[in-house]
Parts: structure tokens; sequence; C-alpha cells
């Protein structure tokens, strides 16, 4: 079952919790500094959340490798890891662009970008690539980017098309009807309603809240 919004969730606990610098952008020097200085508390959702990236990993790789026919263990573990990569860095961009919706989408677009070509090294397999790209939405939501079956034509973005975006970047809305809205005064709370109606608020500690 793919969980769209948990690494949402999760990056709005790691921002409301550490003060760590994103994990992203640190160098080993600061990695060790930080680990140094970390309150217990701190270090304590880190883990967590590290858990949590580390759980919706593998159950991404173990759909893909359903899907694509992959039995190489080996493989399998890079696909693992490459979307480990991937729950980390979103993270760090939703904390880097929290009152920049744009920025941020523009962001999650290249993270999720990159983990593909790191799946396509991985597989390297025309064919079972193929199957993941066609797949893709199953495994998690975008942005992201298609390119043509040609090759020659520019690429594409997959999924809805932003129809406008404020002034303040603080709400963004979709042509499928999705919004995006983030509360002024505490911008790591989220409000979202889909493009079926159901809305979901998130507010600073990463509780989240449904409504269909």
């Amino acid at each position: 079952m793919k969980k769209p919004f948990l690494a949402c969730a999760a990056g709005l606990l790691l921002a409301a919790c550490s003060q760590e610098k994103p994990a992203a952008v640190v160098t080993d020097t600061q990695s060790a500094t930080a680990s140094a200085t970390t309150d217990p508390d701190a270090a304590e959702v880190k883990n967590m959340m590290d858990s949590t990236y580390r759980v919706e990993a593998d159950r991404i790789a173990q759909q893909i490798a359903s899907d694509v026919n992959l039995t190489d263990t080996a493989t399998v573990a890079r696909v693992r890891e490459a979307h480990y990569e991937r729950a980390r860095q979103l993270t760090t961009a939703r904390n880097q662009y929290a009152t920049d919706t744009t920025g941020q989408y523009a962001a999650m677009r290249t993270i999720n970008d990159n983990t593909s070509e790191q799946v396509k090294t991985a597989l390297n397999n025309a064919g079972q690539y193929k199957t993941y790209e066609a797949k893709r939405g199953d495994y998690y939501d975008g942005p992201y980017t298609v390119i043509v079956a040609s090759g020659a034509a520019p690429a594409r973005r997959r999924g809805p098309a932003i129809e406008k975006v404020s002034d303040d970047g603080r709400k963004i809305k979709f042509e499928n009807g999705a919004k995006i809205k983030r509360d002024e005064d505490h911008p790591n709370e989220v409000k979202i309603k889909r493009a079926d109606g159901t809305k979901i608020k998130i507010d600073e500690d990463g509780n989240r809240k449904v409504k269909n």
C-alpha cells in the first residue's frame, strides 16, 4: 500500500524536534560535531526517523523487486539504499523550503529524478526499468520527470500540473483540484486537499488528521 505522506510527516516531526543541519548538506566534519552536541531527545527523534526511512525504503524496494521480477539480492539492496537516501533528502528539502512551496516542489522533483537514475543504474536492464517507470506512481507520489520513449523530446513532468502559486508561496493549487497550504505563522503546519477531496492536516508536531 502506498504511503504518499509518510515522508512529509516525518520531515515535519524532525523539523519540530531537531536543530541539526540537513543531512544532505552536512560534511563529515560537521556531522561529527553535530553528533557531539546533539541533545538526547533530538538524537532519539533522529534515530526514529532513520528507522522510518529504512522501513519505507524496504517496502518500496520489495514492491519494485516483485513488479520487475528482480531476484538478485545485491541489486535489491542498491534499490533499497537509493530510496532510503531519497527519504532523507526529502526531509531536508521540506525543512529547507518550509516557507517556499515552489522551491520545495522543484527540489522534490530533482530528488525523485535522481532516485530514478539510481534505480536505472542498479537494474541495468531496459525492460525492468520500463516496468519500474510505468509503475513509479504506485511506489510514491511525484513530482518527477518522464522522458518519452524516443529520448529525443524534452523531459516532461509527470503528475498534476501547477495551476497557481500564491505570491508568498504558502498556497499552491494544481490543475486536478488538489491544494497545499502552509500556515502563515506556523510554516511547518500544512493543510492538504487531494484531488479526490480527502483533506489532510499535519501539525507542527507531525500529527496527521485525515478527513474523507
